[in-house]
């Protein structure tokens, strides 16, 4: 009798264990994308935050009474970009919400995010580059006879960078790709 309870308790183990259901590639990738996601949020919401408290309090006690206000106010300004980023779900955590509990749309998810992080790739590029081409056909010089080359510099290799250097969620995407086609190969014998 008690190997039939314990074959019954094995039975009913092996049963529960294949009911629950492995998460996949397009799953696990974009559970590490939120959780990236939210880690670089809260990081820099915290450090805004930190930076506006800093800039109010240094300006009271540096700039005396008169000036305070405005030092306070430059403070709120800067702490301001902080509270948002910490109140404001991040587009990868919010797709891992909605579609992250099947893999069909998690990996739907991940091909819209990887569709978005190219095109706002493209876009930041099509603006620096033409940053650059401005600092270049209108040179302006501030501060040293070379201004205009440091900004042209500057401007054309972030666009470089921006153009050439895939976004966190195309590289999330290819991930998953490449995940999945590990997972679709069978085994050789």
């Amino acid at each position: 009798m008690t190997w039939n309870k314990l074959l019954a308790g094995v039975a009913i183990w092996l049963i529960a264990v294949a009911a629950c259901a492995h998460a996949g590639p397009a799953q696990d990738v974009l559970a590490d994308l939120a959780s990236s996601a939210r880690a670089d949020r809260v990081a820099s919401g915290v450090v805004s935050i930190g930076a506006g408290v800093a800039i109010g309090v240094a300006s009271a006690a540096l700039l005396g009474a008169d000036l305070a206000p405005y030092g306070f106010l430059a403070g709120g300004v800067t702490a301001l970009p902080g509270v948002l980023l910490l109140l404001v779900p991040s587009a990868a955590e919010l797709e891992y919400e909605e579609a992250g509990k099947t893999e069909t749309g998690a990996a739907l998810a991940l091909q819209r995010l990887a569709d978005e992080g190219r095109r706002s790739r493209y876009i930041s590029a099509i603006g620096n580059l033409a940053a650059g081409v401005a600092a270049l056909a209108f040179p302006v010089n501030l501060f040293t006879p070379y201004d205009w080359a440091y900004s042209a510099v500057a401007s054309l290799g972030m666009a470089a960078y921006d153009y050439l250097v895939p976004s966190r969620e195309e590289a999330a995407y290819e991930r998953y790709l490449q995940l999945a086609e590990v997972a679709a190969t069978p085994a050789s014998p």
